[in-house]
């Protein structure tokens, strides 16, 4: 591709040299290499067509094979379609039987059903579906080694097929433990009745059977080794685990009764009902009538929420993006805009405390990006700044960048620095150092070295500043004495040619180097005179070229001589208006904000003129269906709106798309414009619509076809209606 440009004989665009055909006009620069593009754009087009069908109802370009167009749905092959207009014109039969009054029933209440007897048929559910048991604990410590074993072997026995019992001779013999001395004396039976009275004495039944062991001889005796849990002492570790799973398990069984009380009710698809246990929870039941299978509901608990100690939040007030230069005042240069570009960026925290500005640490970045140890990212860093302030409910120990801190005390000793009305009360001499249209401060801050800190920022970004001064310490840095608007003022010109007025920015130089506003040239000014002129009145005379580039060197209609490069401006847009775009109340651009009837009416007719209206007309903005407030942007739509006298014609991308005679009615108020259509797809029809030029632009409302005219600008009159904005070409 080439990288130098060159200039179209037709319509005098910039185009890169090695372009074939101007885009714009057609102008052929290689007819050999423009001849090879339209052939390889023709074949391009040709297999499209092979691989996509066109739909004939919305005319998108469909793959081939598709039955339906993806995006109006219409059918794509006809025998498709055939076969379902034919299914759908013999729809299926329903056959609807007739049933007595007096025995219908889905009418009935709940309470006249009772009353009737035909209240829903209520089942349990079927409790072989679940089942727990000693709740739901099979561990169970015994101080008896073969208790264990004897378990074993009965849940073996459960588990499986029954089994034949074992003879009492082929049961090997089991040693028992050793009593304790002081319980030699004593009989098995003697020594279990103190248990036996105790348990009946605390209300409790002691469901422990006593385990037995085979002697040598065949015989049985009860075995020492089991013990009654009362008979353990309280240093005995056996006797409290078995006291400790003993209350465990009670717990247990009262906590499953409890459960078990509490019953639920499920609807089945046969119509009865099915009353669940809440222990029965995420289990499957079966219906008693129709036995069909049901998963229980598992129900939530509520968790409770642990209340968290919250820290004091603090009322603070942060401004991003301050520019902090940090200089040695012998090495300061007096040029402007010589520190202009030696910054780094702060945020600016603003508390009753005092001020304070945070310096986030860079991201080490590594060969593929940014690297995995380091900080995290600007956002990163701002948030876990913010977070820990507002947790900690102190500005300090913050997790990264540098603190600086100004206390309430030192606050007052900010002072300004740019501009300074008085060259020699500035530290500067009156040069703008920080750049033209910057505001500067000095801050007092200690720093090493002798050097000494500086902020300076935007006008916009200013004005949030001396707010927040404002606010906290009730303090002014005097800014406006110096030269900087407090607020937007203009002067009021008046074009010598056209008369209309012409709103001059004052102070243009504080609003140029703000990013956050963005100016619009309303005219231009003599440099010798001081005369002004706008920009439709300069077209028209055709002042420095059809499009003003050499306005400066051009004569001034009224003194003859040189107009010189004056320009007047008005803000097209300023800082907050993304903020009141976001307000349905507060959306209105200024071109489609509803003036006062008569006022506006007025003022436009005053301004509209059959010659004003004449020549070409870009489409810029389309507000549909009564939709001023929030119009879509047609500037890249490229449709022209061109009259000639009494016609008219529109195209879009230079195609012609539309053609007719028009009228103008301009004693009207507001002014009628009537449209009738001779070529185009509304032929024979006619646009019945009103016409006015505000701040240059020209607006168009109209119904659609066949509908009546408007009654005027207003969205609330027009719920059917289109507003259509045009800038001159």
């Amino acid at each position: 591709m080439a990288t130098t440009f060159q200039s179209c004989p037709g319509c005098k665009s910039l185009i890169l040299s090695d372009t074939a055909a101007c885009p714009e006009c057609g102008h052929v620069f290689d007819a050999k290499r423009a001849k090879a593009i339209e052939t390889n754009r023709e074949s391009r087009d040709l297999k499209n067509q092979q691989m996509y069908d066109t739909c004939r109802n919305c005319g998108e370009q469909v793959r081939s094979g598709l039955v339906r167009c993806f995006n109006c749905n219409t059918f794509m092959r006809r025998d498709v379609e055939a076969r379902y207009q034919e299914m759908q014109s013999t729809p299926q039969q329903i056959i609807f039987s007739d049933i007595p009054k007096d025995q219908r029933t889905e009418y009935l209440t709940a309470e006249d059903r009772a009353q009737r007897g035909l209240s829903a048929r209520i089942y349990d559910a079927d409790e072989n579906e679940f089942s727990l048991r000693d709740g739901g604990d099979e561990f169970e410590l015994d101080s008896s080694p073969s208790s264990a074993q004897s378990k074993n072997v009965e849940r073996t026995a459960s588990s499986s097929r029954p089994m034949a019992k074992t003879p009492a001779a082929e049961i090997p013999a089991i040693p028992a433990t050793p009593a304790k001395p002081e319980q030699t004396s004593a009989t098995p039976a003697a020594a279990a009745a103190p248990s036996a009275d105790t348990d009946a004495q605390k209300g409790k039944t002691n469901t422990e059977e006593p385990s037995t062991t085979r002697s040598g001889d065949g015989g049985t005796s009860d075995s020492p080794s089991k013990k009654s849990l009362d008979d353990f002492d309280a240093d005995d570790l056996v006797g409290i685990a078995l006291q400790d799973q003993k209350e465990t398990k009670r717990r247990k069984r009262a906590k499953i009764e409890d459960a078990r009380k509490r019953k639920i009710l499920l609807p089945c698809n046969c119509g009865a009902w099915v009353r669940v246990r809440e222990d029965q929870s995420g289990r499957t039941v079966r219906c008693q009538q129709c036995k069909t299978p049901m998963v229980v509901p598992a129900l939530k608990k509520k968790e409770k929420t642990e209340k968290k100690e919250v820290a004091p939040q603090l009322d603070v007030n942060w401004i991003d993006d301050i520019h902090l230069h940090v200089v040695l005042p012998t090495q300061i240069s007096l040029k402007p805009g010589s520190l202009q570009k030696g910054y780094e960026a702060v945020d600016a925290c603003f508390h009753k405390s005092g001020m304070f500005l945070v310096k986030y640490t860079p991201p080490k970045k590594s060969l593929f990006g940014k690297a995995a140890d380091g900080p995290p990212d600007l956002d990163g860093q701002r948030a876990a700044v913010r977070q820990h302030i507002q947790k900690t409910g102190a500005i300090s120990n913050l997790p990264f960048g540098e603190l600086f801190s100004i206390p309430a005390v030192d606050v007052s000793k900010i002072r300004l620095v740019q501009p300074v009305a008085n060259a020699h009360e500035s530290m500067f001499a009156g040069v703008a150092v920080f750049g033209e249209g910057q505001i500067a401060v000095y801050l007092p801050v200690d720093l090493p070295d002798g050097k000494q800190a500086y902020l300076s920022f935007p006008l916009s970004i200013y004005r949030d500043v001396a707010r927040q001064l404002e606010q906290h310490f009730d303090m002014s840095v005097g800014a406006e004495k110096n030269g900087v608007p407090g607020k937007e003022a203009f002067d009021v010109l008046k074009c010598f040619l056209s008369e209309v007025k012409i709103e001059s920015l004052k102070n243009v130089e504080y609003y140029q180097n703000d990013p956050g506003f963005v100016l619009e040239v309303s005219g231009f000014v003599c440099s010798t005179c001081g005369s002004a002129i706008t920009e439709d009145a300069r077209a028209r005379k055709k002042l420095g070229g059809a499009t003003g580039k050499g306005l400066a060197k051009a004569k001034c209609p009224k003194c003859s001589n040189k107009f010189g490069p004056l320009k007047a401006y008005k803000i097209a847009k300023a800082p907050g208006d993304d903020a009141k775009q976001g307000d349905p109340e507060e959306d209105v651009s200024e071109v489609l904000r509803p003036r006062p009837a008569a006022k506006a009416s007025s003022s436009a007719t005053a301004e509209l003129t059959a010659d004003r209206l004449q020549g070409q007309w870009r489409m810029v903005s389309v507000g549909k269906n009564g939709n001023f407030a929030n119009p879509d942007d047609m500037s890249a739509a490229n449709i022209l709106f061109e009259v000639k006298g009494d016609t008219y014609t529109v195209s879009v991308s230079g195609n012609t798309v539309e053609q007719g005679t028009i009228k103008f009615d301009l004693s009207q108020t507001p002014a009628h414009m009537d449209q009738h259509v001779t070529e185009g797809d509304d032929k024979g029809k006619s646009h019945l619509g009103l016409v006015r030029l505000v701040e240059g632009r020209l607006q168009n409302c109209q119904g659609d076809i066949g509908q009546a005219r408007p009654v005027s600008f207003e969205s609330s009159d027009n719920q059917s209606a289109s507003l259509a904005t045009f800038e001159r070409v």
